[in-house]
């Protein structure tokens, strides 16, 4: 008899078992396209045994659990591509923008108006005195004026909509974080009673996957079933708890945010997906108006002499006299000199760095007393200079030029001297160390530090290593007085207009060098303009000014000079005879003069500005085909992954087939037990009639 009772709980787990696979292939074919749902299967065991005559007898099966159908390696790897995506896309989102704020190739374009604009004064050098041809250079200077700065506002807006961007995107991550959080909660809570809680969890792995898009995510899942969520190396989710994400200046003063924790303030750096795309593309630099990272070139420098005192001091003194003229070569052009000087010998620095203050002329612009500097270093008309040693002894250069860079730090942050690149010119016959030098090659060409080396020509091979890593000028101190002069002009035109940024940022890197073509452009224009005269014989003066006279000319910042309203002003003579061209046309042939790039490369206005459209459009072309390449990473990981969570008709259509005959057969033991049960039942109520 208690075999007949082990049949029907064996038919009664039959019915259980199958009415639950049922139940799971149709949850399955209804979420058919849910987004981010995994198919589910029922997974059976042996039910309970008793002994009966020494034999174990099984009671039928039992559902064990309602597993999920993922493969965690393959959502690992979808995560890392889609992060790698999300990140590619915002690079090619930015340059398809700037493409478009720039506008090139087309007839309208900035470098159309640069042509209008350089056409007006190969013009007006044809006929200088005429008043018609004045006036359209004038208007066509408005013209390029106003395209610029138009410019200058759009790439503004980028940064800031770029800016405004990041912001979005962290308080999105702490809505994924306090859902995954709470989900969290709600699966282990259902999990610990036997529940199956797989489509909370299908919510889960579905924040995962956005959050890992948004940023480096390191995904981590306990035994308890809880996830944890770290983003650089900051653990955002454990557990039921959750720590918010805030964004805060990422600089005094600046305009620019970047990612922090709410509680802390401690920056967390953020190293891919979508916010680490925003932040290169809008710029990890300081945002603040004027600052060299977001674009502003510099319009002053601090300008140091690095003499070795055991050097003889007949050469020295040449350049003592011709100081003058490399101060010029800044003054002329409108940038302000700081002079300073440091004096060392085969022990180390005999002098530490020394400065001599700088006033405003009429200009605007940072003048030196460079009498009184010359008179500061032991100058002499007579050729004394300063007291030197007889012995020859190897140069101690490291200490010097350190002590020149800290100086000037500490003189620039007390003084509020902005907008300031560094110029150092050594003077060293002897022997310098080379070694100590190499080891500072790429501190100095970081911190954009412009080194010209006037020394013994013996002394340029062991210089070599350290002047390819710096970009330092080396000049031969056996050449003429004027030839030397050359030389450090060339330096100094790369202190004033080489100074490019090289980095993964896109929009603050375009405007540096956009800034760094108008600031020449506009900065050499005034230089000859203003050395000329007008039709009334006065003395030339600026053709371009600042808008704000605080900030640098760059883009956004600047305006015809309004007493060119009465265009006489406008300069063509360089002596006042009447008719002469010579400016006019010295501003034309300014168009072709190879004075922007870097050490390796120098070009001119036009070669300068097709490169700059040219890296953007190539840019674009490499963020693209990244994006594109990423996609297909990202689909082939995904498909990999579908092909085992996702739901097939076919599938579940065999499953519940399965399902429904069993759970048929399992009913129809039932009704043969209920029918034997029913006759026994009844032919037992006749006993004794």
């Amino acid at each position: 008899m208690s075999i007949g009772f082990g049949s029907i709980e064996i038919a009664r787990s039959g019915l259980f078992v199958n009415e639950r696979g049922l139940s799971v292939t149709g949850h399955n074919i209804s979420n058919v396209n849910t987004p981010g749902f995994s198919r589910q299967q029922a997974i059976l065991m042996d039910s309970l045994y008793y002994k009966d005559s020494g034999f174990d007898i099984g009671l039928g099966a039992d559902v064990q659990k309602i597993r999920q159908i993922r493969h965690i390696f393959l959502d690992n790897i979808y995560r890392t591509e889609i992060e790698s995506l999300g990140y590619w896309e915002t690079r090619e989102k930015t340059f398809n923008d700037v493409q478009a704020i720039i506008g090139e190739p087309m007839n309208k374009g900035l470098q159309s108006v640069m042509n209008d604009f350089w056409n007006s004064w190969q013009e007006l050098s044809k006929n200088p005195e005429s008043l018609t041809t004045r006036a359209l250079t004038r208007q066509r200077g408005e013209t390029l004026v106003q395209y610029i700065n138009h410019l200058g506002s759009q790439l503004d807006k980028l940064q800031m909509d770029l800016d405004s961007e990041i912001k979005v995107k962290v308080q999105e991550i702490n809505n994924i974080t306090m859902n995954i959080a709470e989900l969290n909660i709600k699966i282990v809570s259902a999990e610990v009673t036997g529940d199956s809680a797989n489509d909370l969890r299908d919510q889960r792995n579905l924040l995962l996957d956005r959050i890992s898009k948004l940023a480096d995510c390191v995904i981590n899942e306990t035994y308890d079933g809880h996830i944890q969520v770290s983003i650089g190396g900051y653990l955002l989710v454990n557990k039921g708890e959750y720590e918010r994400l805030t964004t805060v200046q990422n600089g005094v003063g600046s305009m620019f945010c970047t990612v922090a924790l709410e509680e802390t303030g401690i920056v967390v750096p953020i190293k891919g997906g979508i916010i680490k795309g925003l932040m290169e593309s809008r710029g990890e630099v300081i945002g603040s108006i004027g600052s060299f990272g977001n674009g502003s070139p510099n319009d002053k420098i601090d300008l140091v002499f690095a003499f070795n005192i055991d050097d003889s001091a007949a050469r020295r003194d040449e350049l003592y006299e011709n100081i003058n003229k490399i101060v010029n070569e800044y003054t002329s052009r409108g940038v302000g000199v700081r002079l300073g000087y440091v004096t060392f010998d085969s022990t180390g620095i005999t002098t530490p760095t020394k400065f001599v203050g700088s006033t405003l002329d009429s200009n605007g612009v940072y003048v030196p007393d460079v009498d009184a500097f010359k008179t500061e270093i032991g100058y002499s008309p007579l050729g004394t200079g300063i007291t030197f040693n007889d012995i020859v002894a190897e140069g101690v250069a490291v200490p010097a030029l350190l002590d020149a860079k800290d100086a000037a730090d500490q003189e620039d942050a007390l003084t509020e001297w902005r907008n300031v690149s560094r110029q150092i010119i050594i003077y060293s016959n002897n022997k310098i160390d080379t070694d100590g030098l190499n080891t500072l090659g790429n501190q100095f060409n970081n911190d954009r530090i412009n080194l010209t080396v006037i020394s013994d020509i013996s002394n340029k091979n062991e210089l070599k290593s350290f002047m390819d890593i710096s970009g330092a000028k080396f000049v031969d101190n056996a050449a003429s007085a004027s030839e030397i002069i050359d030389k450090v002009s060339e330096s100094v035109r790369n202190s004033i207009y080489g100074n490019e940024i090289y980095s993964n940022d896109i929009v603050s890197n375009i405007k540096n060098r956009l800034n760094l073509l108008v600031n020449a452009l506009t900065r050499e224009i005034n230089s000859i303009h203003r050395s000329g005269y007008t039709l009334d014989g006065m003395d030339g003066i600026d053709f371009f000014v600042p808008i704000n006279p605080y900030y640098p000319m760059q883009m956004g910042n600047i305006m015809i000079n309004p007493k060119l309203s009465d265009l006489d002003n406008i300069v063509t003579s360089e002596n006042g005879t009447v008719g002469d061209n010579t400016i006019a046309a010295a501003i034309y042939e300014l168009r072709y003069k190879a004075m922007l790039g870097n050490s390796t490369n120098i070009q001119n206005f036009d070669d300068y500005y097709r490169t700059i459209v040219g890296d953007i459009g190539n840019g674009g072309a490499q963020a693209q085909t990244s994006a594109m390449g990423q996609v297909n990473l990202v689909n082939a990981a995904d498909n990999a992954r579908q092909a085992i969570m996702s739901v097939s008709m076919d599938e579940e259509m065999t499953s519940m087939m399965k399902y429904q005959h069993a759970y048929n057969a399992a009913a129809r033991v039932l009704n043969v037990f209920d029918e034997m049960f029913e006759s026994i039942i009844n032919r037992m109520g006749l006993v004794g009639r």
